[in-house]
């Protein structure tokens, strides 16, 4: 049995968290670190003189702090640091008639004056009790004058006084306040607490309850023992008395759990079904935060279980049902294609906060979840995405490409991101190209930014020859781009560090170049001895020696870099410090031709 708060006089109704408000320290959950320390302090009679108590809302702080209240007053001393609830004292602190325990709202109390009035009352000593108990509920409302004024009552307060504030937000309160306190925090109460709360509520009022629509309830509380109650007192006329899945739903609205886990199976096979259970939650008006939030919670619980097996179950809160659908479904997901579907979902919990219209967030969701969609049997088999895994990184931190099994040969079908080609040949692995191409594009190193620039517009195809890259007749840039040296390179390095033996052709039209061939060399300029060169300027010198990768072009011809023009010297020193390159240096006639006369030299 749990503890009742003793029902008001005249036959008023009272509510579930005011009537099931616990009474004894035994009887506070999810709370056991705070109630362990105010326990042993109690016992070994070394309480401190003021208590900051904080943490969410409806986890107890409130409660706890009239428990403590009772047992400094307790004039049972048989029952340790228990109340025993049956003394005077006991009793008039839970009807709240007790004159030595104030209870005061910082919210509405907040000024100055209010503290004011409440120290003048601080020095008289108790009317019958052993303490004064002042409990400050949302104490972090105050004023900073406030907080002033109480600051010195708080540090060196009367023998006889306690004071226990409260407060959802420690961070608002001065830190010199907290410094005089003994601070303690609270958690959310979890959610397996709160359904069996709930459970032991049901059974004393004689309510029929199923666990299902408990464990709901006490998903929707988010750690709030007093937002359970309330919405079990909710629920209870919506059911005709009783508390069921259905009248939670009608409650609450749609999103439930149990709800997108219908979708999540219905997606699986049969997505057309899908697509009317996600409208018809929608139109139930359920919160768009709470649906996304709904869907992430059970793909990460099936990525979960994917990932670690059954024993991770232990660890999450969930039914017996809730369970029971993860064991069923998990076979038929794939681990890259939930991950995905996490992503997608993260990605629009943020847009969510920016306002969204019902029916694009359910093409959202939909176009989201789609390439995780696990594989069923039809025709065309489905793709899913290439794994990353960790076997190892490049030189450059590039991720390896590690599958989970073989691949079967299948044809490969074209994807907006990559555009590969339908006609693999049987002998080429799809999968594999498919890996290698979707690393490559989606490649973070600065160092391939030009490689995927110039891929980004080409389409791949594969035939006897291996991989083919063909740029169209409209994108000659793409292909002159990478046809670069540099850019060869990058490409061939990337290939060996994903293991791809085929080899690669560029083509734009006729013209093609192999990206393991030598690429196409630029005529070899003539280059000047460089000497006290900075460090970002080092070039080749008459040595043949290439530093940095850059060569410089000799000095325009005609023109003495020790004179006092600057010419190429001057230009080369300043495309230096940015890392370009001399292409094509053209001089020009002096203006008004080679017969021009200097002023000086004119004839009368």
């Amino acid at each position: 049995m749990i503890g009742k708060e003793m029902q008001p006089s005249g036959g008023r109704y009272v509510s579930l968290y005011r009537r099931y408000r616990p009474m004894r320290f035994d009887e506070v959950i999810g709370q056991d670190a705070a109630v362990s320390v105010l326990r042993h302090s109690l016992e070994g009679g070394k309480t401190v003189h003021a208590y900051l108590f904080s943490g969410p809302r409806g986890c107890g702080k409130t409660s706890l702090a009239r428990i403590l209240a009772k047992a400094l007053n307790c004039t049972d001393t048989q029952t340790g640091a228990e109340p025993c609830g049956i003394c005077p004292s006991c009793l008039a602190i839970t009807s709240g008639n007790s004159l030595d325990v104030v209870e005061i709202d910082g919210a509405s109390n907040r000024g100055i004056d209010e503290v004011r009035e409440l120290k003048a009352h601080v020095s008289l000593a108790p009317f019958s009790s052993h303490r004064k108990v002042y409990i400050v509920d949302e104490v972090h409302m105050l004023t900073e004058p406030a907080f002033n004024a109480l600051l010195k009552t708080l540090e060196e307060p009367p023998p006889h006084a306690v004071f226990i504030l409260a407060t959802t937000e420690p961070q608002k309160v001065p830190v010199t306040i907290r410094s005089r306190c003994q601070h303690i925090p609270f958690r959310r109460i979890p959610g397996k607490d709160i359904a069996l709360r709930l459970s032991l509520v049901c059974d004393n009022e004689g309510i029929p309850s199923e666990e299902a629509a408990l464990w709901e309830l006490a998903r929707q509380a988010d750690g709030a023992m007093r937002d359970a109650l309330s919405l079990l007192e909710q629920a209870i006329p919506v059911g005709s008395g009783s508390v069921t899945v259905d009248s939670v739903r009608a409650l609450v609205g749609g999103g439930s759990r149990a709800e997108m886990e219908q979708f999540v199976a219905a997606f699986r096979s049969d997505p057309e079904q899908a697509v009317g259970t996600l409208m018809e939650s929608l139109q139930k008006g359920a919160s768009m935060e709470r649906l996304v939030e709904s869907l992430f919670l059970i793909f990460r619980d099936l990525w979960i279980l994917r990932s670690w097996g059954q024993k991770t179950l232990e660890g999450l809160e969930l039914s017996i049902e809730e369970k029971a659908f993860l064991l069923e479904e998990a076979p038929f997901w794939s681990i890259e294609g939930l991950r995905f579907c996490l992503e997608s979902l993260s990605k629009m919990l943020g847009r969510l906060r920016l306002g969204i219209r019902t029916d694009v967030l359910a093409g959202l969701l939909l176009q989201g979840i789609c390439p995780g969609q696990p594989v069923r049997e039809q025709k065309t088999p489905a793709i899913e995405r290439p794994m990353q895994a960790a076997r190892g990184t490049g030189p450059q931190g590039r991720a390896l490409p590690v599958l989970e099994k073989k691949p079967e040969l299948v044809p490969l079908r074209p994807l907006p991101a990559e555009k590969l080609e339908d006609g693999l040949p049987v002998a080429v692995d799809p999968e594999a190209v498919r890996c290698f191409w979707n690393n490559l594009m989606g490649s973070q190193d600065p160092a391939d930014r030009q490689v995927l620039a110039a891929l980004s517009g080409a389409c791949v195809r594969t035939g006897e020859d291996g991989i083919v890259v063909d740029f169209g007749q409209k994108d000659r840039v793409g292909f002159e781009l990478i046809r670069l040296e540099r850019n060869l390179r990058q490409f061939t390095a990337a290939k060996e560090i994903a293991l791809m033996s085929l080899p690669v052709t560029f083509c734009c039209k006729e013209e093609c170049i192999r990206a393991e061939g030598a690429a196409i060399p630029d005529p070899a300029p003539v280059v000047r001895e460089v000497s006290n060169a900075a460090p970002w300027d080092r070039r080749k010198t008459h040595t043949g020696k290439v530093e940095n990768d850059r060569a410089v072009p000799e000095a325009i011809e005609g023109v003495d870099p020790s004179s006092g023009e600057q010419g190429a010297s001057a230009l080369d020193e300043m495309i230096g410090w940015f890392g370009g390159e001399v292409l094509l240096v053209r001089e020009e006639e002096p203006e008004g031709g080679p017969a021009c006369l200097d002023e000086g030299s004119a004839t009368e």
